[in-house]
């Protein structure tokens, strides 16, 4: 875990110097211009042509100066800091629930059809076959009830719902920190944003006379940290409720299935 946060960190770093590139262009540009020829060089030059219009030069493209996204990074102020990091390791931990949830197959849609077939059709035996050939977080809990189904009903209801509750604790591992990121940047970028002010502010106190540029590197570095903020907690709350679907959604199959389960040893008893 700590490798992937480490290099979720580093790609991170990287893409945020790769992605949008702003541009700004110096204001030094010039023009030259041929001077018109006086009266008198005309009149000792013996001609009587009229004289000649001034002429400006091609318009000479303006140069560029690439702005790399560090320069604004730079610009946000120390808040960006604790900003980055925090997204780096939301990134560690929103990959590795990806992975670890893509593994665990929650949503074996073949295995379950197959399963109430096999409960609606047959005896609990082949059900106990069916989940062995199948290495499946859902088969697990379903053969934790079944071992236990010589000892009534109670104790299969109550082995499905405890390894149930155990699995749904590793599945929701590292959410809650995905969640508090979500919530924790946009209030370091709210931070930020006061710090800002209280320098553009200081400025303003510290000076005769005011101007926009005494005020603007405040402003500027309270509007990105702002930004930065946001740009974090956004996917990271995507990513957080979407997780929490993908649970829920396997507790509602694990349950329906061990409905069907009770229903059919209760059916078997009678």
């Amino acid at each position: 875990m700590k490798k992937v946060s480490f290099c979720l960190l580093l790609f991170f770093a990287l893409s945020l110097c790769a992605i949008a590139q702003q541009q700004r262009t110096p204001g030094n540009g010039t023009q030259v211009q041929n001077a018109a020829p006086t009266a008198q060089e005309q009149q000792e030059a013996g001609t009587t042509q009229p004289a000649e219009q001034p002429t400006q030069s091609a318009p000479r493209e303006d140069s560029s100066e690439t702005i790399m996204l560090f320069d604004l990074f730079t610009k946000g102020g120390p808040f960006m800091w604790p900003i980055f990091i925090i997204a780096g390791i939301g990134c560690g931990f929103v990959i590795e629930r990806f992975i670890y949830f893509k593994r665990a197959n929650l949503n074996p849609r073949e295995f379950i059809a197959t399963l109430e077939d096999t409960i609606t059709n047959r005896n609990l035996d082949d059900v106990e076959k069916l989940c062995r050939e199948h290495n499946l977080v859902l088969s697990k809990i379903i053969l934790k009830g079944h071992r236990v189904q010589n000892l009534g009903y109670d104790h299969v209801e109550k082995a499905i719902a405890i390894a149930a509750s155990i699995e749904v604790a590793v599945l929701e591992k590292g959410l809650n920190i995905i969640s508090a990121i979500g919530n924790i940047s946009p209030l370091l970028g709210f931070l930020g944003t006061v710090s800002g002010m209280i320098t553009a502010f200081s400025n303003i106190a510290a000076a005769d006379q005011v101007n926009a540029r005494l005020v603007a590197g405040g402003i500027e570095e309270a509007l990105i940290t702002t930004a930065a903020g946001l740009i974090v907690a956004i996917p990271m709350l995507i990513f957080y409720n979407y997780f929490v679907h993908r649970i829920d959604v396997f507790v509602a199959d694990v349950e329906r299935i061990s409905a069907d389960i009770l229903e059919k040893m209760v059916d078997s008893n009678a």
